[in-house]
This record gives structure tokens, C-alpha cells and sequence, in this order.
């Protein structure tokens, strides 16, 4: 029941990390493929807290067993090869999760296209109504960073120290640079993670739309509105989402392409909004998310006859009867 000289609890502990460090690789990926919500948004954040953790606990844990085998007779020679083998394995998965924190670091050097950072004179009112997994999000990462520049000190420390016995320690001082360089790495994987969860999220103030306006308010960067207000008044139309490229593509296709090309040929005529409205027309209500209004239909010349009114008719009719008692 003991694998390296250890436990059953702490076998158990050994393949949760291994397993954790996969989903954080395969977390990657699925935040690039395809949107994801909120709390997976917090869970992931925390998987990449908790599994960085994980694996530093253990690769102290390994530094000990390796100590303590020093001071012993040379008959654990054989356990030491192993150990160094698990250590290898710990490497490679602080490996995998570098990958993801490296795409992290990279992103956190840039000005996020989507949320701008709150000013230096904001207030405490102003800090509640930001967006909140962008603050919690925000203040993970800045404590895993804290923790992983803790352990790169930790590590150089004892780096350090070994220098003095280099013939002994040769090997254990080559592995210590390569676990200082991977939680470097693993460092700026966290500050990466971080600029990506921000970027699936869009946040605006108020969208209001008024009269007989037609307005649209969508992003392609995004995955989630954070929106105080959303209003439609009078005859005006909205919209407001997050889609593709291509739906937006297909949307204004089909919302102002007929709508133009009125406005471009000589012969059009297009509606104002004094105009009178057309008889018989309904004020449909859109699907949820979109107000719709009545938006100016265009109307060609030629296509109807100016016709006299009632009144004008009757005035004609009197106005003749009028000329024949004078020529009588």
C-alpha cells in the first residue's frame, strides 16, 4: 500500500494532480473553441489556483524524501531513482500547466479590447457595480502571482546554498533551475488565464434607443453582456447580443440591405418618420431581446395615381351643374 514511500492518501493525491493538470490543458483549448459561462469562467480559475498548488506541495514533498535519502546509506540508491522519476512526472505536468499560463502572460501585456482598467479615482459605489467575476477573477490571479513568485524566491534560495557542494549536488541543483524556470513559466500562464476570462466578457453602461431609431448594439469579441439598462422607446428598434461574424454578417443583410438600396436608386422615395403611416400596418412584437419598432418602408414613385378625394368630387359636381344654368 505505499507507492515512493508514501500512502495510500498520498498515491490518491498524486493522481488528482495528474488529472487536474489535464484539465487545465484541455480547459485551454475549450476557452479558445467555443463560450463558455460565468461560474465556468470561477471554476476554471480556481482549478488552475488549486491544481498550481497541488503540484508545489508535492514537489516540496519529493525535496524532503530526497533530503532525508541523503543523509541514509547508500542502499537507497535504487528508491532515490525512482523518486527522481516521479519527479520527472511532477515536472511534466507543471509543464503542461505552463501552457496554459504562458498563452496567459502574453495577453495580460495588452490593453483588453473588451474591459479598460477601473480609474485610480473611482469609489467604493463605483467598484461594487463592476462586473463581479472580473474583480474576483482579477484578485485570484494577483494572489497566484504573489504565490508562484514566493516559491521562484524559495527556490533560488536553495539553489544557491548548493553551489557550495556541486559535486554532490550537481544533478539536484540542475533539476532546482529547471523547477525555477517552470514556475516562471507557470507564472505567466496565471496572468494569461486571467486576460482570458476578461475577454469573454463585454460590459456597458445604458443602451436606450428612442423615436423611430433603429439601433443595434452587438459584439463578436465577447461571450457575455454585463448591462446596467436596456430600453426601447416610442417606434424605435433593438438589438442587443453577443453572435459570430457571420450572423452579424446575415443580420445586416437582411435588416438594411433592401432598405439601402431604396435610399441609392433615383427613383426611391423613402419614409420619414412624419410620415403617415401606411393603413393597415401592425406593430409586431419581435423575439425576446429585440424591440422593434416600424421602421420606414420604402415607397416608389409611379406606383400609385394621385385620385381626387370625396370632397373634391362633389365641388366638380356642383361646379358643373352651376355652368349649365348659365348657358341655359
Amino acid at each position: 500500500m505505499e507507492f515512493m514511500r508514501g500512502d495510500i492518501n498520498e498515491f490518491i493525491d498524486n493522481i488528482a494532480g495528474y488529472k487536474s493538470t489535464i484539465s487545465v490543458g484541455l480547459g485551454t483549448i475549450t476557452m479558445h473553441s467555443s463560450k463558455v459561462s460565468e461560474r465556468v469562467l470561477q471554476e476554471y480559475n480556481e482549478m488552475i489556483q488549486d491544481t498550481a498548488y497541488n503540484l508545489d506541495i508535492h514537489l516540496r514533498r519529493i525535496d524532503e524524501k530526497l533530503a532525508r535519502l541523503m543523509t541514509q546509506d547508500d542502499n537507497a540508491s535504487d528508491v532515490s531513482i525512482n523518486l527522481e522519476d516521479e519527479r520527472e512526472v511532477t515536472k511534466q505536468c507543471l509543464r503542461i500547466c505552463q501552457d496554459a499560463k504562458t498563452f496567459i502572460e502574453t495577453l495580460t501585456q495588452r490593453e483588453s479590447a473588451v474591459l479598460q482598467e477601473a480609474p485610480r479615482n473611482i469609489t467604493q459605489a463605483d467598484v461594487e457595480n463592476l462586473f463581479e467575476a472580473q474583480l474576483l477573477t482579477r484578485q485570484t490571479l494577483d494572489e497566484n502571482r504573489a504565490g508562484f513568485t514566493d516559491i521562484i524566491s524559495r527556490l533560488q534560495e536553495r539553489l544557491d546554498s548548493l553551489l557550495t557542494n556541486r559535486d554532490r549536488n550537481d544533478k539536484e541543483r540542475m533539476a532546482l533551475q529547471e523547477d525555477i524556470q517552470i514556475s516562471r513559466q507557470c507564472l505567466e500562464v496565471c496572468n494569461m488565464a486571467s486576460e482570458v476570462s476578461r475577454q469573454k466578457v463585454y460590459r456597458i453602461g445604458e443602451v436606450i434607443a428612442d423615436g423611430d431609431s433603429d439601433q443595434v448594439v452587438v459584439t463578436t469579441l465577447a461571450d457575455l453582456f454585463d448591462i446596467k439598462k436596456a430600453l426601447s422607446k416610442g417606434n424605435s428598434a433593438q438589438l442587443v447580443g453577443s453572435m459570430t461574424e457571420e450572423a452579424l454578417r446575415n443580420l445586416t443583410d437582411k435588416r438594411y440591405s433592401s432598405r439601402f438600396a431604396a435610399v441609392a436608386t433615383p427613383s426611391a422615395k423613402v419614409a420619414t418618420p412624419s410620415s403617415p403611416s401606411t393603413p393597415g400596418a401592425q406593430n409586431v412584437k419581435p423575439p425576446v431581446g429585440i424591440s422593434e419598432g416600424g421602421l420606414p418602408q420604402p415607397q416608389r414613385s409611379g406606383t400609385r395615381r394621385n385620385r381626387p378625394s370625396s370632397n373634391e368630387m362633389r365641388k366638380r359636381a356642383v361646379t358643373g351643374m352651376a355652368k349649365s344654368d348659365d348657358d341655359e
